[in-house]
């Protein structure tokens, strides 16, 4: 039934990651990799996804809509006391897969692993409140890759930075983190935003009760806070959802630049997108950023190590 090694290797991997943070996800692959007719169904995951991430996705999904099946007795997001990973996990998961293969397969041939970490937000406020005190006016933020844009709607959380508040103080959502030292901007005045524009190849839509049950099923079962910061969020979000572009960062980054007043300060920002693109295309979006930074108040911020060196600002 399953003639391709890679399968397993991705469950096996996973399974690592997930070894200590998530027992319930580490034995799940561990049945899925040893399992043929699992790895067969997984197969229909596109060659160009993260097999084992949307699988587990796709089953946690579709969970949602069956959770009477024994498999939910194992997932925090279903039962309200989950039963520990046990021998009987592999069987539940295959019988599950087995009745409900007619809703998996449509989600593992279409779907992707397009996460939306609202808690990387407790990042980007300081970042950005400190963007926000060197120039004047609102700041109009471009986000590269934003899935659904929550983090776009980072001036509307409330932030406890280990017992010290921040951002809009009485927000429906809160984001705890540790704050580890240093002395960043944590401002209980939120930065005035211009506008919010995403631009993303397969953006998600807050509105869609299809696009929002993914995001929740993308967030692994056992992580509570993620799930409550997630759900808060979604709630803000469609109240007045950030404008989301659906096309190439690089291709239409120009367009939406230029769409802003030229007086307007932007802040072009992502959180662990630009590691997914060729070298070549990080190259070329640095130097068009570069280039429009020449022209009027932009700053840059990346969420990955290697753009340390480059000052994109204005």
């Amino acid at each position: 039934m399953d003639d391709d090694p890679s399968v397993a290797a991705a469950f096996e991997e996973l399974a690592r990651w997930a070894d200590g943070p998530s027992p319930l996800y580490e034995r799940l692959c561990r049945a899925a990799a040893a399992d043929p007719a699992l790895r067969a169904l997984a197969r229909e995951v596109p060659d160009d996804r993260s097999t084992a991430n949307v699988f587990l996705a796709a089953v946690h999904r579709t969970l949602f809509d069956h959770s009477d099946h024994p498999l939910g007795e194992y997932y925090p997001t279903v039962a309200d006391d989950p039963r520990p990973p046990d021998d009987g996990l592999g069987d539940a998961l295959r019988s599950f897969c087995v009745s409900h293969a007619g809703s998996l397969r449509p989600r593992l041939r279409t779907r992707r692993t397009q996460t939306n970490s609202v808690r990387r937000s407790a990042v980007l406020y300081p970042a950005i409140t400190h963007v926000a005190d060197r120039v004047e006016g609102p700041l109009a933020l471009v986000e590269l890759g934003p899935s659904a844009g929550l983090n776009l709607l980072v001036d509307r959380y409330e932030y406890d930075y280990s017992g010290s508040p921040a951002g809009d103080i009485g927000s429906a959502v809160t984001i705890e983190t540790d704050l580890r030292g240093g002395d960043p901007p944590l401002s209980t005045d939120p930065p005035a935003i211009h506008s919010r524009t995403g631009i993303d190849l397969n953006p998600l839509d807050l509105t869609d009760p299809e696009d929002a049950a993914w995001l929740r099923a993308l967030v692994w079962p056992d992580q509570r806070e993620r799930h409550r910061a997630l759900a808060s969020a979604i709630d803000l979000g469609r109240e007045d959802p950030p404008e989301i572009v659906a096309g190439d960062l690089l291709a239409d980054l120009p367009a939406v630049l230029e769409s802003i007043p030229d007086d307007v300060p932007i802040c072009v920002f992502d959180t662990l997108v630009l590691y997914q693109v060729p070298d070549d295309v990080r190259e070329r979006l640095g130097s068009t950023i570069r280039e429009y930074a020449r022209e009027r108040p932009l700053h840059w911020l990346a969420g990955e190590a290697e753009f340390g060196d480059h000052d994109a600002s204005a």
